[in-house]
């Protein structure tokens, strides 16, 4: 079997300097030193990474990507009940950590190419609706327009949240856009389980720590919150990793080429999500003519790892019926979600891929979009994407 994910964790040689400092601090929680240097170092990388980006930022981490989504919508402080975008065609926890923080999901449709939230399409759903918050989705690691969403932010008076969990290190924050990333064992900085909130805003970052310690501040509860600390063992996990990381995203990168020069003989019947390649990928999906789950069945039953990712999309999880059904909340026929989740699919992709294994599954995929019989739909989304550096 070919499996669809591996993670590439620090074995225990590696992580053991940072297990001694903890030893030796007997601190294991509440904000320790290695959370803090964590944090620290974690704002460094970020800012080597994207060199371009000229704001101040720092960063509050969180025990997950989910938590730092509740805590980075609960520090906007905002009435229970106001509306915030997302897209439909995401992981379900973008829209349960809206509702947890006690606001209302407004599901939107995405780009036919990029498979992405677009301010664009973001503009009528927010007139409509009167959303205070918008919540992009960086969908399979795609890198978003920060720029683009700062302005519109400015021009409809609202905040953005980007949903960055699979795209570190592709976004920074601006004025009026925060990030949240997740730093999950699958993720390209993956330290088993953690996440974090960046912002440029010092006062809301301060709200947000407050938020992941119950919400106390001066030894009082000032805001209803959450235990969402970060433990002493990620932190040690994550200032390994982030020593790794260069390293970790050059392999993802050049593993990310060879897979997709692999596929090259099936360029006309696969779809790939228009723009940048992702930064440092942890996913390689692609769309198929006719129906995902044929093609899925039939490559698990030769041996290939696959995944429907964001399947289906949320306005179709009983879940999440009645902000659809009651609140009226659903703007449009989502019908682009719906496709795009009917055709999209995950390969293996992992950083102990090899040639062979690639060979293996380009033969798989190439017999059964030959055998499997198609309807071809109307056509969603491009045969492009830019594989340039950032």
């Amino acid at each position: 079997m070919i499996p669809l994910m591996v993670p590439d964790l620090p074995s225990t040689d590696e992580i053991l300097p940072w297990l001694r400092q903890i030893d030796h601090n007997h601190w294991y929680s509440n904000y320790g030193p290695l959370c803090l240097e964590f944090e620290t170092q974690l704002v460094a990388l970020l800012k080597a990474q994207n060199p371009r980006a000229t704001e101040d930022f720092a960063m509050v981490s969180t025990c997950s990507g989910t938590t730092a989504l509740e805590v980075g919508l609960s520090a906007y402080r905002l009435r229970p009940g106001t509306r915030v975008v997302l897209p439909s065609l995401t992981f379900p926890a973008t829209a349960t950590a809206i509702i947890r923080s006690g606001l209302i999901p407004v599901l939107a449709d995405v780009d036919s190419d990029s498979w992405v939230l677009t301010p664009e399409i973001a503009t009528g759903v927010v007139a409509k609706s009167g959303a205070k918050v918008v919540m992009p989705v960086a969908a399979y690691g795609q890198t978003l327009d920060t720029e683009a969403w700062q302005k519109f932010a400015a021009q409809y008076d609202c905040q953005v949240l980007i949903d960055s969990a699979g795209a570190f290190p592709a976004h920074t924050p601006k004025p009026r856009v925060d990030i949240a990333y997740s730093f999950h064992a699958t993720k390209s900085l993956g330290i088993g389980e953690g996440g974090g909130l960046l912002s440029i805003d010092r006062e809301y970052l301060q709200t947000a720590r407050e938020l992941t310690n119950f919400g106390f501040g001066k030894g009082i509860i000032n805001t209803v919150g959450m235990n969402a600390k970060l433990s002493e063992y990620h932190a040690a996990v994550g200032l390994c990793q982030i020593e790794r990381f260069p390293q970790m995203k050059s392999r993802r990168r050049i593993i990310y080429r060879k897979l997709r020069e692999r596929l090259q003989p099936l360029r006309n019947a696969l779809t790939y999500q228009s723009g940048l390649a992702p930064n440092s990928p942890t996913l390689f999906v692609v769309a198929v003519p006719g129906s995902a789950t044929a093609v899925c069945q039939a490559l698990e039953a030769q041996q290939i790892g696959v995944r429907q990712w964001y399947c289906p999309p949320l306005h179709q999880h009983p879940a999440f019926d009645s902000y659809i059904k009651n609140a009226s909340l659903k703007f449009g026929d989502l019908t682009v979600s719906e496709q795009l989740s009917d055709r999209i699919i995950g390969l293996p992709f992992h950083l102990q891929l090899n040639d062979r294994e690639m060979r293996a599954i380009t033969r798989a995929l190439t017999q059964v979009l030959a055998n499997t019989t198609i309807h071809f739909p109307e056509p969603v989304g491009a045969n492009v994407m830019s594989l340039a550096n950032k």
